[in-house]
């Protein structure tokens, strides 16, 4: 499998199935309460590093704003979001 990563993106893959390991004996719902906790944390992480300024530049043809942000995405999808796929898995075992 090969993961696409831009920034520290590459943590949305690993960050709660790393909280949810503490938790591997108590069955699936305690795997599940980890898989949300991991959830919750990659997406406060995420909403942080994608929501910082960049550097802005003003083009001298046009005089319109650039900014320049460095982006945090797995799959080109961003961190904060990866999250609500780790919460359905969450549910999905917690239903089945």
């Amino acid at each position: 499998m090969m993961l696409i990563w831009q920034g520290w993106g590459i943590i949305s893959a690993f960050l709660p199935v790393l909280c949810a390991l503490p938790f591997l004996n108590t069955g699936r719902f305690g795997i599940a309460a980890g898989l949300l906790i991991g959830a919750a944390i990659n997406a406060y992480i995420g909403y942080r590093l994608n929501n910082t300024s960049g550097k802005s530049y003003t083009d001298n043809d046009t005089g319109q704003e650039v900014v320049f942000r460095k982006k945090h995405s797995l799959f080109w999808i961003p961190m904060q979001y990866i999250s609500v796929l780790w919460a359905a898995v969450a549910v999905i075992m917690l239903i089945g």
